[in-house]
């Protein structure tokens, strides 16, 4: 008899990454053991559509199979200490076959823009075609699908949480939902869609043609999103982006040329969480997660993210002692793709200055995340940055709220509509607010409220510049903010992370508690270094893998060999 408690096998297809569990691969008879040996406590169960339901017409939910029965499935879970999370798909999911959908509804494979087919290379090395999902017939089969399954789950007063998600990936830095599509069949519906929106005769530059293309996506998008709140309104949380790595047209032909390196898929990890994606390893082989890329999976998204982004914000008191993303700037782009229309930060040399000071110590919110970042942080300890472009009445009344709350908040006023120009100068005279005004790369207004601020910029007049110009624009702006962070050196080709979580009540002389996660992915030995202050105290150095962390009077050093790993903890000094 084994006195240790036993884990799921590696190869175990069932568990293919991320508390992920594919109840479809196993017998129903095994799940009981499955689940009782899996080390974590929420299980997500993403529902396979046509995995119940083999005519369209009659939904499985074992009347047929045992393995369909999802409620069977909650209360084995709930017997076993663990927690069921579903994931039911509103756009392809490029780990089911056909992309999720029946067999008798993939009919028209999606096309990219170069007119190719879309392909997805699962775990199993297979190839999974990805078929269009504006056919008319899919939501039909889609809305009756929710339906019977929302009728299931309200007829056995099912109580776990669903979430609708978009799964998607990254080309080129940029998410992408695999809903993306150019066939004829997206044509003919957009077509459609066109007329009731622009005269028949009238022509569209390519920049509006872009833009009401993607209203059109977003809407159909809704569709899918309203239907399923609508049938599932008692267990529906929400709707959340699933970034798989390697999921891309770009890691198609790396895994296909045996060309991946482990670096593809921790950027497009750090990339997921930056942008409020959530990352899911399910398409990489076994082989591919082993050594470091599992241990940055398993600090950074079971054990981190995963629980905090599941959460409701009414349970958050639950996980105080969390470690949870730092994230010192909330940076405001539609990275659904109308803002690369126009200015982006990119354009502005944010990214790569924000990336070599403060690692990826922020978050990139699009417009259906703003509320959630409201509501479940504390928004007014971050730095908001917005364009004006981007602003429409909601963000607007967010930045005045923020700022009249002790916010602080930088704008690019490129783009910025005159009406709310015209407010921000009405609220500055009606209330004698303090107002600099500098020229320094560009024309800049500093306003401020108390702990307020409200720095305004013209973006316009600050493009095409030096690397080094944007380097210290930005080194200048926010030096006035009196951020409190380590810098690392000499942190290229190693992954870093921060995190940070509430002082316990033995740590009552510390502010807070910073994480500090660095991986080493290359093949060769490699060496950081920080300047230590007063305001940090090396409090704790755990799960040292292949690592030596040396700490001297004023500087902390930390050498990695290769597939190394180390958590290095700061009390944080007021």
């Amino acid at each position: 008899m084994s006195l240790t408690t036993p884990v799921p096998r590696v190869q175990d297809a069932v568990f293919p990454g991320e508390n992920w569990f594919f109840y479809w691969k196993t017998s129903a008879s095994l799940w009981k053991t499955k689940l009782r040996e899996f080390p974590g406590t929420t299980i997500i169960v993403p529902i396979n559509w046509s995995f119940h339901s083999d005519t369209g017409d009659k939904f499985d939910f074992d009347d047929v199979k045992p393995e369909t029965n999802l409620k069977k499935l909650v209360e084995i879970a709930a017997e076993v200490g663990k927690k069921v999370v579903f994931f039911l798909p509103i756009t392809p999911a490029p780990f089911l076959a056909n992309g999720g959908l029946p067999h008798f509804l993939a009919r028209i494979v999606s096309r990219d823009k170069n007119n190719m087919s879309y392909g997805v290379v699962d775990a199993d090395s297979h190839l999974v075609k990805i078929y269009s999902f504006f056919d008319p017939r899919v939501f039909e089969g889609f809305s009756k699908f929710v339906g019977a399954l929302g009728n299931y789950f309200a007829k056995n007063k099912m109580g776990a949480d669903l979430w609708a998600v978009r799964c998607g990936y990254y080309e080129k830095g940029e998410f992408k939902t695999y809903l993306e599509d150019y066939s004829r069949t997206f044509d003919q519906a957009y077509s459609r869609f066109r007329t009731t929106k622009v005269a028949k005769e009238s022509e569209l530059s390519e920049a509006e043609e872009s833009q009401l293309k993607f209203e059109f996506t977003k809407n159909i998008l809704s569709l899918y999103s309203e239907m399923t709140k609508e049938c599932l309104e008692e267990n529906f949380e929400g709707t959340l982006d699933i970034a798989f790595l390697g999921g891309g047209t770009t890691a198609f032909f790396k895994r296909l040329c045996d060309g991946a390196a482990i670096h593809d898929y921790t950027h497009e990890l750090y990339e997921s969480l930056a942008k409020d994606k959530i990352p899911s390893s399910v398409l990489l082989p076994f082989a591919i997660k082993q050594g470091v890329l599992n241990k940055e999976l398993s600090d950074l998204v079971i054990n981190s993210y995963l629980p905090s982004r599941l959460t409701s914000s009414s349970s958050l008191e639950d996980h105080s002692t969390l470690f949870e993303p730092l994230s010192f700037f909330k940076v405001y782009e539609k990275v659904d793709g109308i803002s690369s229309l126009f200015q982006s930060w990119n354009d502005l040399g944010l990214w790569p200055f924000l990336k070599e000071k403060f690692g990826w110590s922020y978050k990139i919110i699009s417009s259906d995340t703003l509320n959630l970042h409201e509501t479940k942080t504390p928004y007014l300890e971050n730095i908001h940055l917005f364009h004006g472009h981007d602003v429409d009445a909601p963000v607007f009344k967010f930045i005045l709220k923020t700022f009249m709350n002790g916010g602080r908040i930088i704008l690019n006023k490129s783009g910025l509509a005159d009406e709310f120009i015209r407010k921000i100068e009405t609220i500055v005279l009606e209330n004698n607010f303090k107002v600099e005004k500098v020229n320094f790369e560009t024309q800049i207004e500093s306003i401020a409220l108390g702990e307020g601020r409200l720095i305004m910029f013209d973006g316009e007049r600050f493009l095409d510049r030096q690397d080094v110009d944007y380097q210290r624009f930005w080194q200048t702006i926010l030096s006035t903010f009196s951020l409190v962070h380590l810098a690392i050196k000499n942190a290229d080709a190693i992954d870093y992370y921060w995190r940070t979580r509430q002082a316990g009540a033995h740590e009552l002389k510390f502010e807070e508690i910073r994480r500090l996660s660095l991986y080493n992915p290359s093949s060769y030995k490699k060496k950081v270094k920080m300047d230590l202050n007063r305001s940090f105290v090396v409090y704790k150095v755990i799960d040292e893998i292949n690592a030596l962390v040396q700490t001297f009077p004023n500087e902390l050093e930390i050498e990695l060999l290769p597939e190394g790993s180390v958590n290095v903890d700061f009390g944080v000094l007021s």
